[in-house]
């Protein structure tokens, strides 16, 4: 080949590999802005977030179970007592479907311990032992609710913890809690298991939780995923893998001024919402205003506001060493947050002793 035919050869060559390269680049940074704007719209904006405090529309207040509360926890029960002898004491001072739920709830949660050793699976053995795993909390509740004149499922299915983070976190062997039908044909949600208290390090320990008696469904799901979709009690059921994307969100919230529905709207809309690790701790407040995310940036501001008992302290632990206390206005506390440094900051609570516990964590990049 003459040497002007080969470089012409060439030539064309070189251009064909470059065009190639071009498009290949073009194609790429295509791609990837595709991705930037699809990550971006995936994003929920600030007033997205903001309705999840919004009040909600004509709140029915929860009825007052203490005195129903109060007798259950005091109750003294005689040795050899027969299961039916038991629920009727249970049940004594209970007129309706809710009450008596209420007040079997209240005795198992606050007498059968949770089994750390995973053995004690039939009622019979937990009634004896004093304690179980969710197979014989739930056997229970519903062999207490029968007696009862109840009627009362078992609900096997699958549950998050709140240290969750990926479907590998999933709670092992499964799970297993309740539904009561209500006097108006409604079906209520009862876990007595997680009601009773938590385990870490296995080891048990008792906490009373009531925020496990007629939980919100559209807030239990954040949880506790059922085997049977219309056990999710929700007009739409949450598909599974939705379920294992969103945050393992606590009932307490609706307590703390979360609006249900809304908080169920946000989540199931943004594939890309988060929410900041929780504690368990007793807290008494209303939440109006905090980041709904699990990540905050260094030099962004942050706005929180809580209404608490004016005897209260509220402060930011910025890496378990610089505390940012709130500014209190009677039984509000406010804080506009600016993170100087990357790695945690912790809403915490002052407990009675002088120590802050912490009950939301955000990582800070």
């Amino acid at each position: 080949m003459k040497p002007n035919r080969k470089k012409n050869v060439i030539s064309i060559i070189n251009k064909i590999n470059m065009d190639k390269i071009k498009q290949i680049t073009v194609f790429a940074l295509l791609w990837m802005s595709f991705v930037f704007l699809k990550t971006l719209s995936a994003q929920p904006s600030p007033g997205e977030a903001a309705k999840l405090f919004q009040p909600v529309a004509n709140q029915v207040s929860q009825p007052d179970f203490s005195k129903i509360d109060n007798y259950v926890l005091g109750l003294k029960v005689r040795k050899n007592i027969t299961e039916a002898e038991l629920v009727k004491l249970i049940t004594l001072q209970s007129q309706t479907r809710m009450e008596k739920a209420r007040a079997i709830f209240i005795w198992i949660a606050n007498n059968i311990a949770y089994d750390t050793n995973y053995k004690i699976r039939s009622k019979d053995d937990a009634l004896r032992l004093g304690k179980g795993v969710c197979e014989a909390y739930s056997d229970m509740f519903r062999s207490f609710g029968e007696l009862a004149g109840l009627e009362v499922v078992i609900i096997p299915g699958d549950t998050k913890q709140y240290f969750y983070k990926r479907p590998s976190d999933l709670d092992k062997g499964g799970h297993a809690w309740n539904a009561v039908k209500m006097d108006n044909n409604r079906w209520m949600i009862v876990d007595a298991t997680w009601g009773a208290g938590h385990v870490k390090n296995k080891k048990f320990t008792r906490k009373l939780s009531v925020h496990f008696f007629d939980p919100k469904p559209e807030i239990f799901i954040f949880t506790h995923f059922p085997k049977e979709d219309r056990w999710q009690l929700l007009n739409k059921p949450v598909a599974r893998d939705e379920f294992l994307r969103m945050p393992p969100l606590s009932p307490e919230l609706v307590s703390w001024g979360f609006n249900p529905d809304a908080t169920f709207l946000y989540f199931a809309n943004n594939r890309n919402a988060s929410f900041p690790d929780q504690f368990s701790i007793d807290v008494t407040w209303k939440i109006n205003m905090m980041p709904v995310c699990d990540e905050l940036k260094v030099g962004k501001s942050y706005d929180f506001e809580f209404i608490l008992p004016k005897n209260e302290e509220l402060a930011i632990i910025c890496n378990n060493k610089d505390l940012i206390r709130f500014e209190q206005n009677g039984d509000k506390f406010s804080l506009t947050f600016i993170p100087q440094n990357k790695g945690q900051a912790i809403v915490a609570v002052k407990h009675p002793n002088g120590k802050f516990g912490g009950v939301f964590k955000y990582n800070v990049k």
